[in-house]
């Protein structure tokens, strides 16, 4: 008996921990990416993203470039040529973010979310896989627009001899964290997307959250704005800091909470509502 008991004990010392979990998380990162990269629609929001995003802040910097002129000797010390040339991340932001909620919901609307939930029956491995390869996709794409919009509004800048260099102090900063933020906004859309679990709702809502918050956000006291998504995401990118909003760091983490809280959120959903 005793020898018996001892094998027993040495076999489950010598068994992995956890000899499952690490395949299901590789195929299920395997799953979304395949499933994130073939959906039509990922393709089309990418080049729009992008596109809008870097043609956005370029019109803003010769707008910014043609007013220099008429401008205030307090409006030229608080210019930030940096947060100007990223101007157009703030539309990138809401089209990458659609993008993480059709992630979600393009399965919802076809019924393919219960061929994921058998194939993997645990649910909140299957939102948690869909925020990371959607955050994952995001991120290079967004640094790459942030880093041709500045370059493009140096080039704009120049004639008025405002353009600032990558060595300047919080250029790179304001790159990494808009790219940074732009791909929390993508989470905030995955976590969306398991929650309402309609694209026309939760990409409304996205809008309202990020672009909403920084119009109506104006309504509110300056201590409470600054805590706003879009007004943070403003923040992140900002060089030249300016009263009533947060340090760049301070901003990025308001962000990525409002990430966490969505995405748990939407596991939550997920978890307990019917597919």
């Amino acid at each position: 008996m005793t020898t018996t008991i001892d094998t027993i004990n040495a076999n489950y010392e010598l068994a992995p921990a956890s000899p499952v979990r690490n395949p299901a998380i590789r195929r299920a990162l395997k799953a979304e990416w395949t499933k994130l990269r073939t959906l039509p629609s990922t393709w089309r929001t990418v080049v729009m993203a992008v596109t809008m995003s870097i043609g956005l802040g370029a019109v803003l910097c010769i707008s910014q470039a043609d007013q220099w002129a008429g401008m205030t000797a307090q409006e030229r010390q608080g210019f930030d040529p940096t947060a100007c040339s990223l101007g157009g991340f703030f539309l990138g932001a809401v089209l990458l973010g659609a993008l993480g909620i059709r992630a979600v919901t393009a399965e919802y609307s076809t019924g393919m979310i219960r061929s994921t939930f058998i194939a993997t029956p645990t649910r909140n491995l299957v939102l948690s896989a869909k925020a990371a390869v959607t955050a994952a996709f995001v991120f290079p794409l967004a640094l790459m627009a942030d880093v041709i919009s500045f370059e493009l509004g140096q080039v704009i800048f120049t004639s008025k001899h405002l353009q600032v260099s990558f060595g300047h102090a919080g250029v790179l900063q304001a790159l990494v964290f808009g790219a940074l933020g732009v791909s929390f906004v993508a989470l905030i859309g995955v976590g969306l997307g398991g929650l309402v679990r309609h694209t026309a709702g939760s990409t409304t809502a996205l809008a309202l959250l990020i672009v909403g918050g920084v119009t109506l956000g104006q309504l509110l006291p300056a201590g409470v704005r600054q805590y706003l998504p879009g007004t943070a995401l403003e923040a992140a990118v900002t060089v030249n800091h300016s009263a009533g909003l947060l340090m760049p760091g301070a901003a990025i983490a308001v962000v990525g909470i409002y990430a966490a809280i969505f995405l748990a959120a939407g596991s939550v959903r997920v978890a307990r509502g019917d597919a």
